[in-house]
Order: C-alpha cells, then sequence, then structure tokens
C-alpha cells in the first residue's frame, strides 16, 4: 500500500511540474467573465468594440469579436477579420520585429551608434538607446508645427487651419520622402531634455528613428521589408502600413468627425503628417488574429536572441510605467493609443491580444481597467 501510495505522489508531482513555467499548463480561459467585461466596457460606452485573441502554447485558444466595428456614419457589426490600427503596438510588431531580423541575421547590433546610419544623428545614441527609451529624445514632436516648418523651408505658405494631410494627400502631392527626410532631420538635431542613458522617456521619435536605421540597412521603405521577409511569407496578408483601400471596409475606423475622417489612415498625427502613413511608432494595421500569430512567432525566437534585440520594443518588469503595474517578472506587453494591446508571457508559451478603437468616433473611450481586467484572466 505505501509503494502504491509512493508512486501516486511521485505521479502527481510530475504532473504538477509539467504544468510549470515552460509551457504544459493549458489555460482554462474563462470565455464568458471575457465577454462580460468587453460589452459592459461597450455598454458604457468606453470602447464601440473589440477583438479578442488568447494565445497558449503556441495555439489560438480563443478569437471572438464583439459590439461594432463603427457606429458613425452607420453601425456595422464588429468580426473577427476587422483590421485594426494598431498605434504603438506597431513599434513591436513593426520596427522592433524588423530589427530583431537583422540582429538575428547579424546585419545590426544594438550596440550601434545611431550615427553610422544617420551621418547628422546625435553622436551618443545606441540602437539600444532607441528601443529602450534612454536616448534622452523629447517623447514627441507636435505633427502641424513640424509640417509648417517643412513648408516655410519649401517656401510654401502653411494651411491657415494647419490642415493634417493623409498619406494619400502627400503622395499626390509627390513630397512623401521629403516630408520623411525632414521629420528624420529634425529628430536628428532636436534638443534632447536629458543626457543619453540619464532616465527613460518613452518617445515615438525612438522608433522614428530605428525605422531610419533599418530602412538604410535593407535599401526600401520598412513596410516593403517586413512585408516580403516575414508578414507575407507567415501568412499575415493584411498585415502592414498602408493597407489596401480594397480592405477599407473590414478597416476599424477611428476619429470620425466634422473635421477629421479616419479609415485606413494611421490616426497618429506625426506619423499621418510628416511620416505618410509609414512610421516607426505608428501605423501598422492587423488583424486580432495576425497579432496573436506575431506572439506565436515571436515567443519561438530563442530567449537570447529576444534579450539581445531589447525584446523587440516591448515593455518589461524593467520599464516604469505607472500607467499599468500588474505585471509579473516573465511579462511583456506593449499599449497603443487607438485601444490596442498586447500582452506576452514566453516562459509560458501565452499571450493575449485586445484590439478596439476607443478613439472612435471621439477621443474619449477608455481601455485602462478593461485590458487590466481581461489581462487577468490569462495571466500564469
Amino acid at each position: 500500500m505505501k509503494r502504491v501510495l509512493l508512486f501516486f505522489l511521485v505521479g502527481f508531482g510530475l504532473l504538477l511540474s509539467s504544468c510549470g513555467k515552460h509551457g504544459g499548463t493549458s489555460l482554462q480561459f474563462d470565455a464568458d467573465s471575457a465577454r462580460v467585461l468587453i460589452e459592459q466596457a461597450i455598454a458604457d460606452s468606453l470602447i464601440p468594440g473589440a477583438v479578442l485573441c488568447v494565445v497558449d502554447e503556441g495555439e489560438i485558444v480563443h478569437l471572438e469579436a464583439y459590439g461594432y466595428r463603427a457606429i458613425v456614419p452607420e453601425h456595422e457589426k464588429m468580426t473577427k477579420h476587422t483590421i485594426f490600427d494598431l498605434a504603438s503596438v506597431s513599434k513591436p510588431t513593426g520596427a522592433g520585429t524588423a530589427a530583431l531580423l537583422l540582429i538575428k541575421e547579424g546585419r545590426l547590433s544594438p550596440d550601434d551608434l545611431v550615427c553610422k546610419y544617420i551621418p547628422n544623428y546625435h553622436s551618443d545614441v545606441t540602437v539600444r538607446h532607441l528601443m529602450t527609451h534612454y536616448s534622452g529624445l523629447p517623447s514627441y514632436l507636435n505633427a502641424n508645427w513640424l509640417q509648417k516648418q517643412y513648408l516655410e523651408a519649401k517656401g510654401e505658405k502653411a494651411p491657415q487651419n494647419a490642415t493634417i494631410v493623409s498619406g494619400d494627400s502627400a503622395k499626390a502631392r509627390g513630397d512623401e520622402a521629403l516630408r520623411r527626410d525632414f521629420t528624420i532631420d529634425a529628430i536628428a538635431t532636436c534638443h534632447r531634455p536629458s543626457a543619453v542613458g540619464e532616465l527613460y522617456r518613452y518617445s515615438c521619435l525612438n522608433f522614428i528613428s530605428l525605422q531610419r536605421v533599418v530602412e538604410t540597412i535593407v535599401g526600401t521603405d520598412i513596410n516593403t521589408y517586413l512585408r516580403s521577409a516575414l508578414y507575407e511569407p507567415q501568412g499575415w496578408k493584411t498585415m502592414g502600413w498602408l493597407p489596401d483601400k480594397a480592405d477599407l471596409e473590414c478597416i476599424a475606423p477611428t476619429e470620425w468627425n466634422e473635421n477629421i475622417q479616419l479609415r485606413g489612415d494611421v490616426h497618429d498625427p506625426l506619423a499621418r503628417v510628416m511620416m505618410c502613413g509609414i512610421s516607426g511608432n505608428a501605423g501598422v494595421f492587423a488583424t486580432a488574429k495576425e497579432i496573436g500569430k506575431w506572439a506565436i512567432w515571436y515567443m519561438e525566437q530563442p530567449q537570447e536572441l529576444r534579450v539581445s534585440a531589447c525584446n523587440a520594443g516591448l515593455w518589461t518588469e524593467d520599464v516604469p510605467l505607472v500607467a499599468d503595474t500588474l505585471q509579473t517578472t516573465v511579462e511583456s506587453r506593449h499599449t497603443g493609443y487607438t485601444g490596442t494591446n498586447v500582452v506576452l508571457w514566453p516562459e509560458y508559451n501565452r499571450a493575449v491580444v485586445l484590439l478596439a478603437h476607443r478613439v472612435h468616433p471621439h477621443d474619449k473611450g477608455s481601455m485602462y481597467k478593461l485590458r487590466s481586467a481581461i489581462k487577468e484572466l490569462v495571466r500564469p
């Protein structure tokens, strides 16, 4: 009897150990609780709708749409295939991923000086400083102000109402490359509020700079590079900057009012006005399923590579963000201004993607409580 009990205890111990950190923790996801949380946020007018994707053990185990893709100019039901403006989730899934690929190939080092690729850039900033937000750069540059400076430099008068152009209108004007170059030059020579390495300051300018580093190495724009090097080979057909206008009805609109109507144009002003839709800080469009697949791909990369590549720009426990203190020692994450969110636990091979568009139709919604509550349903 003692021997039987011993075998039972040993077997039970092995079962528990197989459910440890490195996969095997079969997630018992409470889909009903998730639905209640999301539908309550919709009822409270915090978001018009959302798509939730849950990844466990290298597989998508839950994918569901809730609410509406659009509520103006008319109501459209949300679908699992809805394409979202990822906003700052573009940083890890776009420029950060491109940098990881180049580091993997030995074509880029995180300790390279940025001025190696952008000659007039601040001489003490490395790629690592960009990806970890320790460059000392300001958080942002006002898009209308920068456009005014650009037009004046060209001898043109800025619009009276500071009209923000879209990627299409910039293309029609034939000045996309000039606008992007002007923006990079402004970042390369701007005043820095703090010294390099002195303190963490989250900055969109870091990833616009990283974009130019990538483009200098690969010899083409980052959208063309990532679509051919990763997105399309992986089957992520809608993922990328400048979404196909043929997919317009599948894209969740962002702000939509008498002044601005955005559907398929990136919401972020700097990315839209001066970077003309292809920008390291924002502008990637994708479905929740594609970001779930990206999370699976990312977690399959060797840990040494992920660490060397600064976690592709994902926030980790070392990032002192006040906005979200709920985290574990193995958590990597990023949010986007429009209402997007991705959280990964690579040690557990688990991730959650929650894509919403809280800025539709007016920039008044909120995702803070919802994303934290959803994360708690998935956290290992």
